[in-house]
């Protein structure tokens, strides 16, 4: 705990973000020349932007190659959900009395499309990701899916950022440590935030130093910052957990989307046919009630144009999915931390008020 990993790029994502007194300052001194500042600050100035530079860079095709194994993961863990044939496509192939497989499930899936699927992850936007896995799902390549399967493709399109993610934040917890006396104390820390200064500015190819010694933190340090990796663990997890589904309101947003998406497929039309049980289609649902006939309602499926078309208006959180996570995870730090100053206050507030009561008492008892 507390130790600090120079030789790994995120360790240095504490400078990848300005601070509020970073922006004022650039703001303030917007008219200054460069050539007024100390050459010293411009060494280190120039110095922080090439190690971050190149940090930046070294993260982001970290977090692309994370991105990339959790693609794999999702793919492995929901290989029967992909394969599984829906109730729609059941109905659909008693009334064109398709053959379809005896076990319910597809035997093979578009390699192509599962390519496509890694290609999105590894070089494309979160509308491609999406997109992609439309492609994955659609089975009989028509460009139309139902409702359930809508659904389905957005799941899987946000499971791999969360466990990107994930992966992400437990390593910047082994490689930085959470409070400031884990880089060399709190007066240390404040004066010398940049850590990492000392390369050579002159150097366009500046590696990232591996020559900063270790502080040893003291077992009082060491368990507090144990501790507050505990609490930013279990908070991090229940945003991953929450946000799409409770804060996002994600399944309300599908519904609608699908609700008011002007469809093409049936004319937008709910499809009632009667089914005839009997027809040796399969031996799927249907031939299980031999001379009968079942009532079938057919929704009509979507295509992604017009699933995009909704989208962009009604769940604009799809574009920027892991933006929306990080965001929401800082809202819920700040909501841990007022409720922490909220208790301290209580606490300090019922303290103050048994000793005045106690004073009180003593001078009744007195008197």
């Amino acid at each position: 705990a507390g130790s600090l990993d120079v030789s790994h790029p995120f360790c240095y994502l504490r400078q990848f973000v300005a601070s509020d007194a970073t922006v004022d300052n650039a703001s303030g001194d917007g008219g200054a020349n460069d050539d007024d500042l100390d050459p010293t600050i411009q060494q280190q100035i120039e110095t922080l932007n090439n190690i971050t530079t190149h940090a930046l860079t070294s993260s982001t095709i970290l977090y692309r190659t994370l991105l990339l194994r959790a693609t794999a993961q999702t793919l492995l863990n929901n290989w029967d959900q992909l394969t599984t044939i829906t109730s729609g496509d059941i109905d659909r192939a008693a009334i064109s009395k398709t053959e379809l497989p005896s076990t319910s499930q597809r035997a093979t899936i578009n390699a192509k499309s599962i390519q496509n699927v890694f290609e999105a992850y590894a070089h494309n936007s979160p509308q491609d990701w999406v997109q992609s896995w439309w492609k994955l799902i659609d089975a009989d390549k028509d460009g139309l899916i139902d409702q359930e399967e809508m659904n389905n493709c957005v799941d899987l399109s946000i499971e791999p950022v969360h466990l990107a993610l994930k992966d992400v934040f437990d390593m910047t917890l082994e490689v930085c440590p959470v409070r400031t006396i884990g880089l060399g104390g709190e007066e240390e820390a404040r004066k010398k935030n940049a850590w990492f200064l000392g390369v050579d500015a002159e150097d366009e190819d500046a590696e990232i130093p591996t020559n900063i010694p270790p502080v040893k933190l003291s077992w009082r340090n060491r368990r507090k910052e144990l501790k507050q990796q505990k609490i930013l663990t279990k908070t991090f997890q229940a945003t991953i957990a929450r946000h799409f589904r409770d804060q996002a309101e994600a399944p309300h947003r599908l519904r609608c989307i699908y609700a008011w998406a002007e469809k093409a497929h049936q004319d937008n039309k709910l499809d009632s046919v009667l089914v005839d049980a009997s027809e040796d289609w399969g031996s799927g649902a249907a031939s299980a009630v031999m001379g009968r006939k079942r009532y079938v309602e057919l929704e009509p499926k979507i295509s992604y144009s017009e699933f995009r078309e909704v989208q962009k208006k009604t769940f604009p959180h799809l574009d920027r999915i892991g933006e929306e996570i990080i965001t929401s995870f800082k809202e819920d730090l700040w909501l841990l931390q007022g409720s922490k100053r909220q208790n301290k206050e209580l606490k300090r507030d019922g303290l103050l008020f048994l000793l005045a009561i106690s004073v009180v008492d003593l001078g009744i008892w007195f008197v």
